[in-house]
Protein backbone atom coordinates (compact mmCIF):
# COMPACT_ATOMS: atom_id res chain seq x y z
CA UNK A 1 0.00 0.00 0.00
CA UNK A 2 1.32 3.45 -0.88
CA UNK A 3 0.55 6.89 0.59
CA UNK A 4 -2.08 7.73 -2.07
CA UNK A 5 -3.95 4.47 -1.37
CA UNK A 6 -3.77 5.15 2.37
CA UNK A 7 -5.14 8.68 1.93
CA UNK A 8 -7.98 7.34 -0.23
CA UNK A 9 -8.93 4.86 2.52
CA UNK A 10 -8.59 7.49 5.25
CA UNK A 11 -10.79 9.94 3.38
CA UNK A 12 -13.69 7.58 2.57
CA UNK A 13 -16.59 9.33 4.33
CA UNK A 14 -18.86 6.38 5.10
CA UNK A 15 -16.66 4.11 7.20
CA UNK A 16 -18.45 2.50 10.13
CA UNK A 17 -17.86 0.43 13.23
CA UNK A 18 -21.24 -1.21 13.89
CA UNK A 19 -20.25 -3.44 16.79
CA UNK A 20 -19.72 -2.59 20.43
CA UNK A 21 -16.07 -2.06 21.31
CA UNK A 22 -15.51 -4.40 24.26
CA UNK A 23 -12.35 -4.24 26.29
CA UNK A 24 -11.17 -7.37 28.03
CA UNK A 25 -8.54 -8.08 30.64
CA UNK A 26 -5.90 -10.64 29.83
CA UNK A 27 -4.18 -11.92 32.94
CA UNK A 28 -0.79 -12.02 31.19
CA UNK A 29 -1.06 -8.32 30.26
CA UNK A 30 -2.67 -6.94 33.42
CA UNK A 31 -3.52 -4.08 33.98
CA UNK A 32 -3.78 -3.45 30.21
CA UNK A 33 -7.25 -3.70 28.65
CA UNK A 34 -7.55 -4.81 25.04
CA UNK A 35 -10.20 -4.56 22.34
CA UNK A 36 -9.06 -6.29 19.17
CA UNK A 37 -10.33 -7.54 15.84
CA UNK A 38 -12.76 -4.65 15.48
CA UNK A 39 -13.90 -4.53 11.84
CA UNK A 40 -14.11 -1.14 10.13
CA UNK A 41 -16.74 -1.40 7.41
CA UNK A 42 -16.36 0.58 4.19
CA UNK A 43 -17.19 0.45 0.52
CA UNK A 44 -13.49 0.29 -0.34
CA UNK A 45 -13.24 -3.49 -0.56
CA UNK A 46 -10.15 -3.30 1.69
CA UNK A 47 -10.38 -5.13 5.02
CA UNK A 48 -9.61 -2.71 7.86
CA UNK A 49 -9.24 -3.91 11.46
CA UNK A 50 -8.88 -1.80 14.61
CA UNK A 51 -7.24 -2.85 17.85
CA UNK A 52 -7.08 -0.75 21.00
CA UNK A 53 -4.95 -1.09 24.12
CA UNK A 54 -5.59 0.94 27.25
CA UNK A 55 -3.61 0.95 30.48
CA UNK A 56 -5.88 2.56 33.08
CA UNK A 57 -3.06 2.73 35.65
CA UNK A 58 -0.75 4.97 33.58
CA UNK A 59 -3.44 6.29 31.21
CA UNK A 60 -1.77 5.17 27.97
CA UNK A 61 -3.98 4.47 24.94
CA UNK A 62 -3.08 3.06 21.53
CA UNK A 63 -5.49 2.73 18.60
CA UNK A 64 -4.02 0.81 15.69
CA UNK A 65 -5.57 0.16 12.26
CA UNK A 66 -4.11 -2.61 10.16
CA UNK A 67 -4.85 -4.26 6.85
CA UNK A 68 -4.44 -8.06 7.02
CA UNK A 69 -1.56 -9.09 4.79
CA UNK A 70 -0.17 -5.53 4.71
CA UNK A 71 0.30 -4.54 8.36
CA UNK A 72 -0.37 -1.39 10.35
CA UNK A 73 -1.42 1.66 8.34
CA UNK A 74 -2.13 4.18 11.11
CA UNK A 75 -1.84 4.45 14.88
CA UNK A 76 -2.77 6.99 17.51
CA UNK A 77 -0.74 6.86 20.72
CA UNK A 78 -1.90 8.98 23.66
CA UNK A 79 -0.07 9.36 26.98
CA UNK A 80 2.35 6.58 26.01
CA UNK A 81 6.04 6.48 25.29
CA UNK A 82 7.53 9.49 23.52
CA UNK A 83 8.72 8.96 19.96
CA UNK A 84 11.24 11.69 19.33
CA UNK A 85 10.80 14.24 17.95
CA UNK A 86 7.12 13.75 18.91
CA UNK A 87 5.97 13.67 22.53
CA UNK A 88 3.87 11.12 24.43
CA UNK A 89 0.72 11.82 22.39
CA UNK A 90 1.18 11.47 18.64
CA UNK A 91 -0.22 10.07 15.37
CA UNK A 92 1.53 7.62 13.03
CA UNK A 93 0.42 7.03 9.44
CA UNK A 94 1.64 5.18 6.40
CA UNK A 95 4.08 7.31 4.41
CA UNK A 96 5.73 4.75 2.12
CA UNK A 97 5.12 1.16 1.07
CA UNK A 98 7.81 0.06 3.55
CA UNK A 99 6.13 1.69 6.58
CA UNK A 100 3.93 -1.27 7.64
CA UNK A 101 6.96 -3.58 7.84
CA UNK A 102 8.82 -0.90 9.82
CA UNK A 103 5.87 -0.19 12.22
CA UNK A 104 5.09 3.29 10.83
CA UNK A 105 8.20 5.19 11.97
CA UNK A 106 8.04 8.13 9.54
CA UNK A 107 5.97 11.31 9.57
CA UNK A 108 4.92 11.07 13.22
CA UNK A 109 2.72 14.05 14.14
CA UNK A 110 2.62 15.43 17.68
CA UNK A 111 -0.88 15.52 19.28
CA UNK A 112 -0.33 17.21 22.66
CA UNK A 113 -3.97 18.34 22.56
CA UNK A 114 -4.99 14.75 23.39
CA UNK A 115 -2.78 14.42 26.48
CA UNK A 116 -4.86 13.45 29.49
CA UNK A 117 -7.97 12.67 27.43
CA UNK A 118 -10.14 9.72 28.45
CA UNK A 119 -10.29 6.56 26.36
CA UNK A 120 -13.78 7.61 25.20
CA UNK A 121 -12.49 11.04 24.13
CA UNK A 122 -9.50 9.54 22.31
CA UNK A 123 -11.72 6.99 20.53
CA UNK A 124 -14.15 9.74 19.48
CA UNK A 125 -11.31 11.90 18.11
CA UNK A 126 -9.80 8.93 16.27
CA UNK A 127 -13.17 8.20 14.65
CA UNK A 128 -13.57 11.86 13.69
CA UNK A 129 -10.08 12.01 12.10
CA UNK A 130 -10.64 8.75 10.21
CA UNK A 131 -14.20 9.52 9.04
CA UNK A 132 -15.60 6.58 11.04
CA UNK A 133 -19.11 6.49 12.49
CA UNK A 134 -19.40 4.27 15.55
CA UNK A 135 -22.96 3.02 16.10
CA UNK A 136 -22.18 0.67 19.01
CA UNK A 137 -20.99 1.34 22.52
CA UNK A 138 -17.53 1.59 24.07
CA UNK A 139 -17.56 -0.97 26.91
CA UNK A 140 -14.88 -1.16 29.57
CA UNK A 141 -14.92 -4.07 32.05
CA UNK A 142 -16.65 -3.45 35.36
CA UNK A 143 -14.29 -2.51 38.19
CA UNK A 144 -12.91 -5.69 39.75
CA UNK A 145 -14.06 -7.85 36.82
Amino acid sequence: MNRAQFETLRDIPAKRISSDVRFVRKQSLSPVLIAEGIPIESQSGVELVLSITFNPIVGSKTLNVHVPGVGPICRLDVDGAAHRPAGRSHKHSLQTEQCPARNLPDGVIDRPDLAGASIAEVFAEFCRMANITHTGQLKLPEAGA
